[in-house]
């Protein structure tokens, strides 16, 4: 019988702690220990104080953790003399160090959906690699909800996916999740609930951006929230700063996100090309077109 690799999975919480009750139970019963790290003082990276409602935080782990496996983490995470991005590493590594040594290590954010962490989990268990590297999943961007669906950002080329680091055994973490690992892509979608909140919640989120300079709120606002599953086609370039970076939306059914992770598990939309990950993985070829790369021949 192979032998059992520990599963740990921390997740960053904060304000909206509550996408927690639905990112948590889908990963629950494959984990074997659970890090959920809050700022003591209810402040975040930026030093910006965030409601938080402990008493229902607090409720609903007690609910949810039959198998006591949750470990709730309070600790400063705000130190002032840091930017945001350093913050959220110094957390990131502070996490890492409260699951401890040894077995898989994944950091997930409140508003990530595996759609097959079963199916994650039982790749984890499989893979074996001689050096450090990052487990990374294609990173889905859910930008609204409708009555009946959600739209997503789509993306026609592979290459424009973004694989975000979920996992390794030797957590270090240098910005956001990343470090100077060799990344292995897979194909087990993330959805990134981002975009797909309540207008209230997309409005503060893009009048508090640090681009907000950068192109007309209110008009940009009025736009998403007339997006709908029969007007999306017609809204192209849509990115509020970065021009061609989002181009077009995909509707999928859905009226909440469990029936949503439905209609992906049965069919995903999301094709993955399986030979280019194949040769993406090769840390060989990696290494060669970087040697080319740097002596000019490509």
């Amino acid at each position: 019988m192979s032998r059992h690799i520990p599963i740990k999975i921390a997740f960053c919480v904060a304000y909206d702690w509550e996408y927690l009750k639905i990112s948590l139970p889908l990963v629950y019963e494959h984990a074997d220990k659970i890090v959920l790290a809050v700022d003591k003082d209810r402040i975040s990276w930026a030093g910006q104080a965030f409601h938080f409602d402990s008493a229902a935080f607090y409720a609903f782990v007690k609910g949810i953790d039959t198998a006591k496996k949750i470990d709730i983490y309070e600790d400063d995470f705000h130190l002032r003399d840091l930017a945001p991005m350093q913050n959220e590493v110094r957390q990131r590594n502070k996490m890492a160090e409260r699951m401890g040594e040894g077995g898989w290590h994944i950091q997930l954010d409140t508003d990530e959906y595996f759609v097959d962490f079963a199916g994650f989990v039982a790749y984890l268990q499989k893979a074996n690699y001689s050096r450090p590297v990052n487990i990374t999943c294609p990173w889905y961007t859910m930008y609204k909800q409708t009555p009946d669906g959600y739209l997503f950002i789509k993306e026609s080329k592979q290459e424009n996916i973004e694989f975000i680091p979920v996992a390794t055994m030797h957590p270090h973490y240098e910005y956001g999740r990343r470090n100077s690992y060799f990344n292995i892509k897979t194909d087990f979608v993330i959805l990134h609930q981002s975009w797909a909140r309540g207008e209230d919640e997309i409005l503060q989120k893009i009048s508090n951006w640090g681009h907000k300079e950068d192109f007309d709120v209110m008009s940009y606002y009025s736009k998403w929230q007339q997006l709908n599953g029969s007007n999306h086609s017609e809204l192209n370039d849509f990115h509020p700063v970065v021009a061609g970076k989002w181009t077009e939306l995909e509707y999928i059914e859905g009226k909440d996100i469990n029936a949503l992770l439905k209609t992906l598990r049965k069919k995903a939309p999301f094709y993955i090309d399986q030979d280019k990950l194949r040769k993406d993985n090769s840390i060989w070829r990696s290494r060669i077109r970087s040697v080319l790369s740097k002596i000019g021949l490509k």
